[in-house]
């Protein structure tokens, strides 16, 4: 870690008041033009690779693993960070007609022909299938732009302090300025963006990249002087939520410091999705107290009865549903793009220890709903939860895959003490659950698929605790070439941080019998 470029306080809490931080990286400086070009070759000549984008252009792992990402990286997602199997190149190419007058808020301008980039404002799904929202930085976000991008070529524009919406609402604090050569942004994972026009006469680049947190933070990561939440000096946002902001900071810093009684939850509040986010956030925070946990279950426990943990599909103009979710009006239930808990959820969760007998109680709740928002908040305490592991492993028989997935994430992110839930989660590795092979979007992923890749990241998570790595390792094993390729990434990762001979002459030999030419170019030297 002393070679890495940490981030400082102020850049930490930049990153919490913000959401987003704008990176340099330390890279020889005709790197990014190489890049590009290979880019511009890839997706224009050969085809549009999707996850395989890092495999087809390897140089790009310079920019990832230099001082200044990595450093960054470490600092918001720790030292365990995982580089996600998930990326994609993002296009703006040229408009076709005459340049609009538009602000940088506006919501979904036209974009040119064949763009890859969305001009809606919008949080991003997780892929390939849903998970829960965090407020806590679990999920980070990598945008690369690998050549110069003035406003006039559309660059990415983001919301500043979006990512604690529970949706996308009018937009403020919107940030669109040029962009220069290798620059790399790091995101909160929910954090709302848009894409913008290109009125120039050059298609638009941009790489998205995906990084997961690993392990619960035990202390501060980056180079930590200061123990306090103040606004950061360059602080974006035009409201002020300190007690969100806040409880994020001493989340990473590894404070285990109980929250003070809160006030009671303004149920009327909590149960609509107020467009005022700031005061919603005010809210869910403020009643973050071991003498409110009775209310909040109460509050929480208004949404069971609704069937919430069934998606609501959108339909064809025949009124045939679709695989795909109505998302009209942001509905608060269980979707295929990422799940926001309820606000009650949430609350509990910053009520830290004082919460656990009441979500240990709920985790048997006849409402599979109640039984999702239990488990998450129980997974949002990380090892404290250890004592829950063997409820929860119970769980992954759950007949509902929500509830599977969202246990798994739990189990995960508690990341100790999972000796109860390795049989289980080696069952769904390694046998079929044939009631869930139906497509849940349209791009095929159906709910199995979903439920290995958070099985695997369960042990993924596990490794850092140093405990039955025999076990994990025989499990990782046989999970390689799952038809889910998400899985096999994940599972090759746990092979390599466990280390032992065994371990790396699985991943070596399932590697090498997958091994990318990357020198190849199709149609111009195929072999």
């Amino acid at each position: 870690m002393t070679q890495l470029k940490l981030l400082t306080d102020d850049q930490v809490r930049e990153f919490i008041a913000n959401g987003f931080l704008c990176i340099t990286p330390d890279v020889e400086g005709g790197l990014h033009k190489d890049i590009d070009a290979l880019l511009r070759y890839a997706v224009e000549q050969e085809s549009w690779y999707g996850n395989n984008i890092l495999a087809r252009i390897p140089k790009m792992h310079q920019v990832l693993n230099c001082s200044a990402v990595r450093g960054a990286l470490t600092s918001i997602a720790g030292p365990d960070y995982y580089l996600h199997p998930h990326r994609a190149v993002h296009t703006s190419t040229p408009v076709e007609s005459g340049a609009e007058t538009l602000t940088p808020d506006a919501d979904g301008p036209r974009m040119g022909h064949g763009s890859r980039a969305g001009s809606g404002w919008h949080q991003d799904a997780q892929s390939p299938l849903s998970r829960a929202r965090h407020h806590l930085p679990r999920y980070v976000i990598g945008f690369y732009f690998p050549h110069d991008t003035p406003v006039r070529m559309g660059p990415t524009r983001l919301q500043a302090g979006s990512y604690l919406y529970s949706h996308p609402v009018a937009p403020r604090g919107v940030v669109l300025d040029d962009i220069q050569a290798g620059t790399f942004f790091l995101l909160h994972f929910d954090t709302v963006h848009a894409g913008f026009p290109n009125h120039t006469d050059k298609t638009r680049y941009m790489v998205k990249f995906v990084f997961a947190r690993t392990r619960h933070p035990t202390k501060p990561s980056w180079h930590n002087s200061e123990a306090t939440w103040q606004r950061p000096t360059n602080c974006i946002p035009d409201f002020d939520v300190p007690t969100a902001w806040s409880h994020i900071w001493n989340w990473m810093r590894g404070s285990t410091t109980p929250p003070a009684n809160g006030r009671p939850i303004d149920d009327g509040l909590v149960r609509r999705d107020c467009e005022d986010q700031a005061l919603r956030l005010q809210c869910i925070y403020a009643a973050a107290g071991p003498d409110q946990v009775a209310s909040l279950e109460r509050t929480l426990l208004t949404s069971a009865g609704q069937n919430k943990h069934e998606r609501a599909l959108a339909s064809d103009d025949d009124g045939r549903p679709l695989p795909r979710d109505d998302t009209r009006g942001f509905p608060r239930r269980w979707n295929e793009r990422a799940v926001v808990m309820e606000d009650a959820a949430y609350a509990l969760a910053a009520c830290g220890l004082a919460a656990m007998p009441t979500l240990q109680g709920l985790l048997a709740h006849r409402d599979p709903w109640i039984r999702i928002n239990a488990a998450f908040a129980l997974g949002e305490l990380g090892p404290a939860a250890e004592e829950c592991v063997p409820q929860l492993a119970a769980l992954l028989r759950d007949p509902h895959s929500q509830v599977v997935r969202q246990t798994l994430d739990a189990l995960g992110a508690i990341g100790e003490g999972l000796a109860p839930a390795l049989p289980e989660i080696e069952r769904l590795l390694t046998q079929p659950t044939p009631e869930w092979q139906e497509a849940q979007v349209t791009r095929g992923w159906v709910a199995e698929d979903q439920v290995r890749m958070n099985a695997a990241s369960v042990l993924l998570n596990a490794v850092g605790a140093g405990e039955h790595l025999g076990a994990i390792e025989r499990i990782a094993t046989a999970s390689l070439g799952d038809k889910n390729g998400y899985v096999s990434a994940i599972a090759t990762e746990v092979l390599t941080r466990i280390g032992t001979p065994t371990a790396h002459a699985a991943a070596i030999r399932f590697l090498a019998e997958r091994r990318w030419d990357d020198t190849l170019q199709v149609r111009v030297k195929p072999f």
